[in-house]
C-alpha cells in the first residue's frame, strides 16, 4: 500500500493547525502534506512550514479552490482532505487507504468523527435530495443511516477526514468552485455516485472534529446566509427544472425568521438585525 498525500485547507487556523500537524506527524502512512492557505494573517504558513509541511496559497476564496489548487500538486493515488481542526488517530491514514484497495468502486471514504469528548459528530447521511431539502426547510430533518461497521456505503460523507480516489476526482472535475463554502461536499459526493462509484464511511478509521473551528466565523449570521445560499445552489444544479418548489417553501420561512429576528431586535437582542439581514438575504437568494 502506498502512502497517502494530504491537503489541508487553511485560513488563521493557527493552533488547530499546529494541532492537526502534529497528529499526522505521529500517524502510519502518511506521505506529502499541503497546506493550501486561503489568505491567513495569525502565521499560519509560517507555523505549518516549521512543522515540514510544504504551503501554497490558494488561487481563489473559499474551501473548493484551496482543496482542488492541493489536489492537483499531488501525485498520489489517494488523497486525505483534512480540515485544520480535524485531528487523526495514529491508524486513520492506514485504515482509510486499506477500505479503498479493497473495493475498486469505491472512490471517496470518510472517516468517523467525534468530539474531544469521544461523542460522534457528523460522519454520515443520506444524499441530499429535493424533497429532503423541502423537509429541511421546515426544520424536519432525517436522521442518518444507523451505523454499519466496519465499512458502510452511504449516499453522503463530509469532506472533514476523507481519503479520495484521485483517478476518480480528476473524473468528475474535482469540487465545484462555484461553492464557496457549504454543500460542495454534498456536490461532489452525488457527482461521484453519477459516475458510478460509490461512497462509504470506514468507523474503523477516527478523527476528531472541532467542528467550525476551521472557519473561525466570527459572524455566525453571514455565515447561515452562505449555508442556505449555497444549499440553493446545489439544487439547482441538480434538479434544473425542479428547483422551485424548494423556494415556495424556504422562502417563506426564512422571511418567518427574519421577522421573529426584527421582533427580537426591537426587544434589545443586539444580534437579531444582523440575524434577520441574514434571513431576509437568504429569502431574496431563492427570488433571484
Amino acid at each position: 500500500m502506498s502512502s497517502v498525500s494530504v491537503v489541508i485547507p487553511n485560513r488563521d487556523g493557527g493552533e488547530l493547525l499546529a494541532r492537526c500537524l502534529d497528529a499526522l506527524a505521529a500517524a502510519d502512512g502518511v506521505g506529502d502534506v499541503i497546506v493550501v492557505d486561503d489568505g491567513s494573517s495569525d502565521g499560519s504558513p509560517e507555523l505549518a512550514r516549521a512543522r515540514g509541511a510544504a504551503v501554497m496559497a490558494s488561487p481563489g476564496r473559499g474551501f473548493a479552490a484551496a482543496v482542488n489548487h492541493g489536489v492537483a500538486h499531488t501525485r498520489s493515488e489517494l488523497v486525505l482532505i483534512l480540515n485544520s481542526d480535524a485531528f487523526v488517530e495514529p491508524d486513520a491514514p492506514v485504515r482509510l487507504a486499506r477500505a479503498l484497495d479493497s473495493d475498486p468502486r469505491l472512490a471517496l471514504c470518510a472517516a468517523g468523527l467525534v468530539d474531544e469528548r469521544g461523542r460522534r459528530t457528523r460522519s454520515h447521511g443520506h444524499e441530499l435530495t429535493l424533497i429532503r431539502a423541502i423537509g429541511l426547510a421546515l426544520h424536519v430533518s432525517t436522521p442518518p443511516p444507523p451505523e454499519a461497521p466496519p465499512l458502510q456505503v452511504v449516499g453522503f460523507v463530509p469532506l472533514a477526514c476523507a481519503v479520495v480516489r484521485t483517478a476518480a476526482w480528476r473524473e468528475v472535475g474535482g469540487l465545484d468552485e462555484r461553492f464557496r463554502f457549504y454543500f460542495e461536499d454534498h456536490d461532489l459526493c452525488w457527482r461521484l455516485r453519477r459516475a458510478g462509484s460509490t461512497v462509504a464511511v470506514c468507523w474503523a478509521a477516527h478523527a476528531i472534529h472541532e467542528g467550525g473551528g476551521s472557519s473561525r466565523a466570527r459572524d455566525a449570521a453571514a455565515w447561515m446566509r452562505q449555508f442556505h445560499e449555497s444549499r440553493l445552489r446545489y439544487l439547482r444544479k441538480r434538479y434544473s427544472g425542479l428547483w422551485p418548489a424548494y423556494v415556495t417553501v424556504s422562502t417563506p420561512a426564512a422571511l418567518a425568521h427574519a421577522g421573529l429576528w426584527w421582533l427580537r431586535a426591537a426587544r434589545g437582542r443586539p444580534e437579531g438585525r444582523a440575524w434577520a439581514a441574514a434571513y431576509a438575504r437568504a429569502a431574496v437568494a431563492g427570488l433571484r
